[in-house]
């Protein structure tokens, strides 16, 4: 569901977003304002005659190599489901692109239950591999991609926006002195931990729901900020998805599934797989924590929280299964994972 679009309050780029809908689907084309999760973007559905497409409204002129274009271009090329571009005004930051519908996998595994998970999740695991293996070779050295990376510098910025909506924005806690000093060591150790972890290309964000279902097939969006990162990363935000409870024994076969495919190549044996998958989740989930409590904070969304038990119990069950991390338990109990909303 969605609402008619107000375009004096749009003017004067939503006036011509309608223009472009209508210069691809005819005269008789209308906006329609629709959801757009945590991003900073506006979207609309534009329909004329039972056809239909999204615009995407970014507020800002885009530049002809900005990342979106970029990234695009790299997964079309090696054949992942991204929509199609259909027409776009860089000048006004308006792009109209395919629309792959409402259905995220999140939400259609929420209606459907767990029995409909596996050929999905097969699916997304195959696609992760995709992008590991074809990428490189479509990736040209002026590309966002090939410029930027999920490296120690970035894990870093990562967690202080964890540090700073989530412990003392969010929780209104001040660590003491000493917890201060424990904190920024844990961070630094993680961080410098997973920049060790072989590169490939990352679509950052692959997670529930940014994977549509059409049929009996998964589309993929909001891959805007794909760039090299750790082998592990996509992984983690797939089965470590902090919108989504996972059978624990669709997770074991799909991280086995992914071993195979993405850590064998790289000399990465399950065991080795597992255990970078697990750093990996780590780093991810605090990050969604950061998310969360900037969300509801920053931005008004208190529906973000329901997402953070979920994602404190990864935190939990991570901390707790590795000797590495047993020392950062008690401050980290008291900081972080002792939530009441």
């Amino acid at each position: 569901m969605g609402r008619p679009a107000d375009l004096t309050a749009g003017a004067p780029n939503l006036g011509r977003g309608l223009a472009l809908a209508r210069k691809a689907l005819g005269p008789a084309a209308s906006l329609v304002e629709i959801a757009g999760d945590a991003s900073t973007r506006r979207f609309y559905r534009a329909t004329a005659d039972g056809t239909t497409a999204v615009l995407m409204v970014h507020g800002e002129a885009l530049a002809p190599d900005a990342p979106l274009f970029s990234n695009h271009r790299i997964m079309a090329a090696i054949g992942a489901p991204v929509p199609r571009i259909l027409d776009r005004d860089d000048g006004a930051g308006l792009v109209l692109v395919e629309d792959l519908g409402d259905l995220t996998l999140q939400r259609h595994l929420v209606l459907a239950g767990g029995q409909a998970a596996p050929p999905f999740y097969r699916q997304a695991c195959d696609l992760i591999a995709l992008l590991q293996s074809r990428a490189p070779a479509a990736i040209r050295p002026e590309d966002f991609a090939a410029r930027n990376a999920l490296d120690r510098e970035r894990l870093l910025f990562e967690f202080d926006h964890f540090h700073r909506n989530f412990i003392v924005g969010r929780r209104g806690l001040t660590p003491t002195p000493s917890e201060g000093v424990l904190l920024r060591r844990f961070y630094d150790d993680l961080a410098e931990a997973c920049d060790r972890l072989p590169r490939v290309y990352c679509h950052r964000d692959f997670q529930s729901r940014n994977l549509m279902v059409v049929g009996d097939r998964l589309g993929l969006v909001d891959f805007q900020d794909a760039r090299m990162g750790p082998y592990t990363y996509d992984a983690a935000s797939l089965l470590r998805d902090s919108s989504l409870d996972l059978e624990p024994g669709l997770v074991t076969e799909m991280a086995d599934r992914l071993a195979r495919a993405t850590g064998a190549p790289l000399a990465a044996g399950p065991e080795e797989f597992a255990r970078d998958l697990d750093l990996m989740a780590l780093q991810r989930n605090i990050k969604d924590l950061g998310t969360f409590g900037y969300m509801a904070t920053a931005r008004a969304r208190p529906d973000y929280l329901a997402y953070v038990p979920r994602t404190i119990a990864s935190i939990r069950r991570t901390v707790a299964g590795s000797p590495r991390w047993h020392h950062v338990h008690p401050w980290l109990e008291r900081l972080v994972l002792d939530w009441t909303a």
